[in-house]
This record gives C-alpha cells, structure tokens and sequence, in this order.
C-alpha cells in the first residue's frame, strides 16, 4: 500500500533555484479527534511545565551551593531547607506522573512553603550582593526564587484549569460516569477547551516572568560541572525548555480558539485527507498513495469517498516535462505526476500543488476547508490504542509481523492489499481506505472513556511529530496553524537562529523505509566568532531484502538496493566546506530562505539491505557564534526518531532521540 504525507516546497521543475520564502503554513488538526488533541497538547505542555519549574528548585540548590557554600560558608539554615526542597521536587514528580491532581495540589502547597523557608534563609545572606563576583551569583539565586514562585502558580492556575475535566482527561479522582454518545464527547470537547482559554492568558503570564528572569542567568558563569552537577549545560537546557513551552503556550492559543469553526458549529466543514506512505519516504513525509474525504457537521464525523493517486493521475493525464530532481534521480519517470509532486519539504506548498491540480481533475465545485496528511504511524499509534480494529477489509492489529521483519502487522496487511503483486487489473485497489478511515474514527469517538485520553495523547504526539500535517486555504486559519506549529512548513528563523534540516527522499526503492534507521553525530566547533558544523549521518537496512521477482508473487517491500537524494537546509548564506556519501558532486544553491546542500547515492553507491552507509557534510554557518547561540533542528515528516548526538568543541553534550522539532540553546 502506499500511504502519503505533505510537506511544501516551491517550484518543483527548476534546477537550483534562488530562495524562495515560503509562506510557513501549518497545520492543526480536524475534527473531533484533532481538537482533541490539541487539549490533550494543552495538558500535557502545562504538565511539562510544572515538572520543568519543579526542577528548577534543585537548581537553586545548586547554583546557592556554587556561589555560597563553596566561597563564603553559609549557615546550616539554607542547605536544610534547599534540601527539603529539592526532594520535594521529587514528591511532585511522582505525583505528575500518577495523575494524581488531588495530590499535586498537596504538594504544590507544601513546596510553597518550602521556597519561603528558603528564601527567609537566603536573605540572611544579603551582604553578599555588595561583594564583586560574589553579586552576580547572589542576583542569580534570586532570580531563582522568582522562577520557583512563578512555577508554582503556573501549577495552581494548571490545576483550576484542568479540575472540571479531570474525568475527560483520564486524570486520577474522575467521576465513574462520563459522556457516553460521541455527539456528548464533542460537545464536552468543545466546552472544556473553551474554558481553559482564560486560563491560558494566566499561564502565559508566569510564563513570560519564569522566561525573563531565566535569561538574566548568564550560564557562561557557571563551570560545567560542579561536585557532579552538571549546572552549565543544564541551566542552558532549562532555558530552552521555558522558552519552547512558552512559545507552545502562546502560539497554540489561536488555533485552540477556532474549535468551533473546526468543528463545523457554524456551518459544515469538508476536509480532503492525503494518504503518505512513509515507507516510500518522500520530501513532505511519504509518497503520495490515496486520498479521502469527510465532512463535519456540528461534531458529527461522516467520512466521503477515498480512491487510488493514480487515478487523480489517469484524469490529468500530464505531459509536462519531469522537473531536475525527478529527471536526475526517479527511474524512467519522464513526466512530472501528481504522485511524485510532493518535491519540497515545506508540507504547505506541497498542498498548495495537490489542491489545485486535485480540483483541475475532479472538476468538482466543491472547496475544501483543508487538506490533512496522514502517514501509517498514525493508524499504528491509534490501533495500539485501540486494541484491533475491525473493517469490511479485515481485522487488523499493531502486533509485530514476522513477514515484514517485526513491523507492525497493519502495516504488512495494509501493504499486501494495495501491492501485492497481481495477473490482473484491479481499479480502486486502494479503495479500502475509505472503509479503514471510517472504522477509525468510529472507533475512536465510541470508544471507552479511559481510551479517551490515550487517543488524544497518540494524536498529540503524531502531530508533534508531523504525522499529521494539515494546510487551510484559509489566510487566518493557515495563520494560526502556522503559529502553532501544525502544518509541516520550513521554518524561517531570524538572523540569530541557527537552522538544520536534513531531508531524505527514496527514488525507487520500494518501501524501504519501513526498515532503515538513521543515526547522526553533529559536532559544532567555534573559530574566530564563526561556528563550523559536521554532521554525519549513518543510515543503517538491518533486514533482508524481499524478493521482489513479480513472478514469485511476493510482497516486495525491503528493495536489495536502496536509493536517496539527500538534502541539507542550513542558513542562508552558510558555505559547504565538504560532503561526503554522495556519488554526485553536491549541489549548493538557495530554496525556501534557506541554503541547501544536495547530493546522491543509489547507483553507484546504493545502501544494501542488511548493511549500512554515512553521509556527511561539513559547512560554515552564516550564522555567527554568541552566548547566546541557538539552533532548531527541524525534524523531517515522515521519518522515524532518529538517534542524535550533539558534540561541542570536542565535548559531547547532549544525546536524544530527535522525534519532534527541537531548539537548542548554547553559550559559544
């Protein structure tokens, strides 16, 4: 089967183009379960935050150890209390974890306590102010203080914001009943998120003072570790951390208030769904497969029709010219289809392309609110939730299948209905899709309520992800889906972010990409006020290949040789000193305000099922070092996480699973 997934580039048919500024379109969700999820990414950013400024309370103890019990021998007074406070930090943990909102409110009163305790003790030690040096780290725990009192009103305003949902929501203490009907769910959907929008002006508040007082920390000060703390790297972390979830707050503000609008209580919304296959990664997340449609009425779902790409295809008929990136790298492909548009990594322009020639070859009058793509993580994840999911096409699971190496066995069904070879023609092959959405979605919204808040956090995550991806035609919709993050567009960042992207696209290779993995190793060294990076990607086929001879009749899913134009987005204005991996000579040239690096391998050089190869490039950012440096990786749709480790000067200093986008913050 082939599933697809958007991203947005621009022209699709030139070689090297001058950047082109691409209107950063996002995306949010749709329907019952899109709004859902943002509550749910309500919820749980505002649950991040509590365990942020909770840990930022055993920072202070810290940053008083570093500047006052090292130096200046304090009373036993303030290490008691610090003490106190920090394993309160860890209580308030557990009880986040738990759910337990009766007994975070405990807690949170109970650390109240303890930070005034604290700062009565750090008063005591107000002469240190007039002392050089010894001020600047003295200014620092105060700012402290502020930050821990402001986190824990962020918690107490949380909690009142929740309280009335907590049963909606999965949280421990909710009422045995709950809202049974799917119209009930969506009518208690709409009212809990509208209730929490006044909170969200109160949080963002706490918000803006915990970030304004965490940036007059200078981590430069700080040694990297202390008596086995680590209090540089993790003050930087912290400030990244504030500064990415105040953003999330106050940028998902507009979208949460179009639930209504999204949810057709004005008039009915119809949306046209795209189907990526992830497994046959492309730029915007996969290959473009099938596609569906559905409308929503005042909260009721009801799914439309769903048909095959190639039959948008068949109606357009095209005979224009494939564009420099399918002529160089797709086999014997010498027109530009619907099917292999999705070109660009920016999912909006990629939407943009689908939407106009969808509606040259259907002819049909009606206009779409939005166009959603999805790839076949979504339906794992919500599968998974679900348990199974019964269709007229079968039963299908998340359990792993032997016949495809361990992949979840939905995709291997869904795969062996769409693409299993056959002696015949077989129009509307992928027909089933339609069916499949439908079942989904009325599983979803009648499923029981402790499923609920599990449904909400698998969409939350997909669409953090980019599994999900959603572009509205709409200027002050796309807007707000652009703020918060939805749409799957390359970010345009100021002068002094640093940017990376890293986009793989598989040309002829079967699914592969069910089975690779990827791992990088980005070292970043500073010369002279310049940051010079090497980023080193090993992509690893730990499977066999499948026999792909038709005549076997079999599924052929993980291609003998794999085959991939790699591209890497880095500032405008940044200089490629070296790439290697590539069988071509790397192409430099400006797209999307961004500075791409390009290159090949697959021919000469192919990636063998059961091996692995690397890639890498070397570049001089435009972007220029400062202690107050950041950097965004923005992460590809489409593409599973990926291990990450990020050296600095020669030091490692951070390894993650790079699943979402990240910004990282660091002191050069």
């Amino acid at each position: 089967m082939e599933i697809t997934n958007l991203s947005a580039r621009q022209n699709l048919s030139s070689p090297p183009n001058p950047s082109t500024s691409v209107n950063p379109k996002e995306k949010e969700k749709i329907i019952a379960p899109q709004p859902k999820a943002n509550k749910k990414k309500l919820n749980k950013v505002l649950k991040i935050v509590i365990i942020v400024f909770v840990a930022l309370f055993g920072l202070t103890a810290i940053i008083a150890a570093l500047g006052f019990f090292t130096v200046y021998l304090p009373g036993q007074e303030l290490m008691t209390n610090i003490n106190k406070l920090q394993a309160q930090t860890e209580t308030i943990k557990a009880a986040v974890n738990e759910k337990d909102l009766d007994k975070i409110k405990t807690e949170l009163e109970t650390a109240k306590s303890n930070v005034a305790q604290v700062e009565s003790s750090y008063k005591k030690l107000s002469m240190l102010s007039a002392v050089p040096v010894a001020k600047n780290y003295y200014a620092d725990g105060k700012e402290l203080m502020i930050i821990a009192n402001s986190g824990i009103r962020a918690g107490e305003i949380l909690i009142q914001a929740v309280e009335p949902y907590k049963d909606f929501l999965g949280i421990k203490g909710g009422s045995s009943s709950g809202n049974q009907t799917t119209e009930d769910r969506i009518s208690f959907l709409t009212q809990s998120i509208e209730g929490l929008l006044p909170h969200i002006d109160s949080i963002e508040t706490e918000l803006s003072t915990i970030q304004e007082s965490l940036d007059k920390i200078d981590p430069s000060r700080y040694p990297e570790e202390f008596k086995g703390y680590q209090i540089k790297s993790n003050l930087l972390k912290a400030q990244e951390t504030v500064a990415d979830v105040a953003k999330l707050v106050k940028d998902g503000k507009p979208i949460l208030t179009k639930t209504s609008w999204l949810l057709g209580k004005d008039k009915p919304r119809n949306y046209l769904m795209i189907f990526q296959n992830d497994g046959e990664l492309r730029p915007s997340g996969g290959f473009w497969t099938a596609y569906g449609t559905l409308s929503v009425s005042n909260g009721k779902i009801t799914p439309g029709t769903s048909s095959n790409i190639y039959d948008l295809d068949d109606k357009l008929a095209s005979s224009t010219p494939a564009p420099r990136i399918i002529k160089s790298y797709h086999i014997n492909v010498p027109y530009l289809n619907l099917r292999d548009s999705n070109l660009s990594p920016d999912f909006p322009t990629d939407a943009e392309i689908f939407l106009e020639q969808y509606y040259k070859a259907m002819g049909t009058k009606t206009k779409y609110d939005a166009l959603i793509a999805l790839d076949t993580n979504v339906l794992v994840d919500l599968v998974k939730v679900l348990g199974k999911l019964d269709t007229v096409v079968g039963t299908f699971t998340s359990e792993p299948d032997k016949r495809c190496d361990g992949c979840p066995s939905i995709i291997y069904d869904l795969e062996w209905i769409a693409g299993r070879p056959r002696d015949y023609i077989e129009k509307d092959r992928k027909g089933f899709l339609g069916p499949l959405m439908h079942s989904l979605l009325s599983n979803a919204m009648g499923s029981e309520k402790t499923k609920i808040p599990l449904l909400a956090e698998a969409f939350f995550k997909n669409i953090n992800q980019k599994h999900i991806m959603i572009y509205f035609p709409d200027t002050e919709m796309q807007d707000a889906a652009n703020k918060a993050n939805l749409s799957g567009a390359i970010t345009q960042t100021d002068q002094n972010t640093d940017y990376f992207h890293l986009n793989d696209a598989n040309f002829a290779s079967a699914k592969s990409n069910i089975f690779i993995t990827q791992k990088i190793k980005h070292e970043i060294t500073t010369s002279g006020g310049k940051v010079e990076h090497k980023v080193s990607v090993t992509y690893t086929n730990p499977s066999p290949a499948s026999n792909c001879n038709l005549e076997k009749g079999d599924l052929c899913l993980n291609a003998p040789k794999y085959r991939d134009m790699f591209r890497f987005y880095v500032p405008q204005g940044s200089t490629l000193t070296k790439m290697t991996g590539s069988e071509i000579d790397p192409l430099t040239y400006d797209e999307l305000g961004k500075t791409v690096f390009e290159g090949f391998y697959g021919d000469k050089y192919p990636l063998y099922a059961k091996s692995s190869s690397k890639t890498s490039v070397q570049y001089t950012s435009s972007v220029p070092a400062s202690k107050n440096y950041s950097l965004l990786l923005q992460k590809q749709p489409g593409t599973k996480p990926v291990e990450y480790e990020l050296w600095v000067n020669g030091r490692k200093y951070d390894e993650f699973e790079w699943s979402a986008d990240k910004t990282i913050k660091l002191s050069l």
